[in-house]
């Protein structure tokens, strides 16, 4: 179980950050072993359906669980607080707000806020409410297929010609062949969608910890976009937010 499941009873911790650490190492935040021979299952099929770039791109998450991040350390008022983050952007003074969890002798921070500027990192792959979720996957699951089902009929219609190629969408097999596309990656999106779950879900403890509203509604890659500076980093947005 990782700490996306693990980080249940928070509290808010408010403070200046001293004793700054802040350590950029690898970790298993999504995938575990057991995944990997999933995933691989994936990835035969997405070729077998000739998807060789959702095939390619399925195979490098079997064949590696670990990504990077942010792993932070610090004092907060004299209480000691250590987590993960995709990337840090507070340092040494900072006054922040903590959403964690007493565990093995230091706070274990879900997100960190600094309040002055709204800006907000997170435990990795977290982002938004559980509506918000679910309406993202449909949105580019239904996205995603369709792109792949209209470049597949462009090409089939440059090969076949326009006569023989309303024949081919005529007969009753290319329909089922559409219906499955759709149901094949509607599956797969399902999965992922699960998959993702437990990260919605600390998004949402966090965002009732620190007093953000109408959690299963945040959208945190929105909400920054809106907010976006011109002198905000590339990161921005992507790995830290502003809620």
């Amino acid at each position: 179980m990782n700490a996306a499941d693990q980080l249940q009873g928070m509290v808010k911790l408010s403070g200046a950050i001293t004793n700054y650490k802040c350590t950029r190492a690898k970790a298993s935040f999504v995938f575990t072993d057991s995944d990997r021979t999933q995933l691989g299952v994936v990835a035969i099929a997405a070729g077998v359906a000739g998807l060789s770039g959702q095939a390619i791109a399925t195979a490098s998450y079997a064949a590696s669980t670990e990504e990077e991040a942010d792993y932070v350390e610090f004092d907060l008022d004299g209480k000691p607080v250590k987590g993960w983050v995709w990337r840090s952007p507070f340092k040494e003074g900072d006054q922040v707000e903590v959403a964690g969890e007493w565990r093995d002798g230091h706070y274990e921070a879900g997100a960190i806020t600094r309040p002055s500027d709204r800006m907000i990192a997170l435990y990795p792959h977290c982002a938004r409410g559980a509506t918000r979720h679910i309406k993202n996957a449909a949105k580019w699951w239904f996205i995603g297929v369709s792109m792949w089902v209209l470049a597949f009929a462009l090409v089939m219609l440059v090969i076949t010609g326009p006569n023989d190629y309303w024949i081919l969408v005529s007969n009753k097999a290319f329909s089922y062949a559409l219906i499955g596309s759709y149901a094949f990656f509607g599956i797969m999106t399902i999965s992922l969608a699960r998959k993702w779950m437990p990260f919605v879900r600390l998004t949402e403890r966090v965002c009732r910890t620190l007093g953000i509203p109408d959690a299963g509604n945040v959208d945190l890659v929105k909400s920054s976009k809106a907010q976006r500076k011109s002198d905000d980093p590339g990161e921005y947005g992507t790995f830290y937010f502003r809620y």
